[in-house]
């Protein structure tokens, strides 16, 4: 019931026509960087905000971003650039360029330092996939304070660091199948007016959302296991082949 109540609030809130919106707008990496280079030049971060105007949390991002006093402190601290990733289909080449094979859903903030190009918020990826859930108080405690100070994961050793790429790297092979495979269903849902979504792709937005959101976890962990361990390679998971892998 859990997964269902996300995934109705997810996708029936409406969108809002704001400045700040997902209109089919992309970039690529040269230009990432280029806005990377701008925001060092005047002591900011970068964010990219990674989402979809079919997604209710990304709309619910997108009205708090909205509002006045927000966007004006937000643009004091950020460079920020939307990018739209229709139904799973952009996107991945950005989030290559940082190091990430994949994003775990919509929205997905990415704060990068400006200096040193790392992702300063990796572990916070999935909260933001909620935005509908936040209150304007966890909105600037997160983006005016947390998000400043970042994680620093760039503590695993060489050994740790190549073990967590490759597992990146499978995982997020099977997250895009995945978004392969429940796109269309998705896209049908949103393009048939309905206000509920059929049972049927219900039971597949489930078994995706429990997976993505699980290697998220697991890596999050994994960066803290290297953290506490740093002598020591780290212990990584394994999964069941998945329902869309069983085809």
């Amino acid at each position: 019931m859990k997964y269902l109540y996300i995934l109705v609030s997810f996708l029936v809130m409406p969108s809002f026509a704001q400045e700040w919106e997902f209109s089919g707008q992309s970039i690529e990496p040269e230009e990432a960087e280029e806005l990377q280079q701008r925001a060092a030049e005047q002591g900011k971060n970068l964010m990219l905000v990674l989402g979809a105007s079919w997604c209710g949390d990304s709309n619910a991002l997108i009205q708090q971003f909205n509002q006045p006093q927000f966007k004006k402190q937000l643009k004091q601290y950020y460079q920020v650039q939307f990018v739209d990733v229709g139904y799973f289909e952009r996107g991945y080449e950005l989030v290559s360029s940082y190091g990430e094979p994949v994003y775990y859903g919509t929205p997905t903030i990415i704060i990068i330092d400006a200096i040193s190009g790392n992702i300063k918020n990796f572990d916070d990826w999935q909260y933001w996939t909620n935005a509908s859930k936040r209150s304007a108080e966890s909105f600037n405690e997160y983006f005016f304070r947390k998000a400043l100070e970042g994680t620093d994961n760039s503590q695993l050793n060489q050994t740790q660091r190549e073990q967590l790429a490759s597992f990146k790297e499978r995982q997020g092979d099977r997250i895009k199948a995945g978004y392969d495979w429940v796109a269309p269903y998705l896209k049908e849902y949103k393009n048939s007016g309905a206000k509920k979504p059929p049972q049927s792709f219900i039971e597949k937005w489930v078994a995706l959302a429990k997976f993505r959101n699980q290697v998220h976890s697991d890596i999050v962990a994994a960066y803290e296991q290297g953290r506490a361990a740093p002598s020591k390679p780290l212990e990584l998971p394994s999964y069941p082949a998945q329902d869309w892998e069983s085809l």
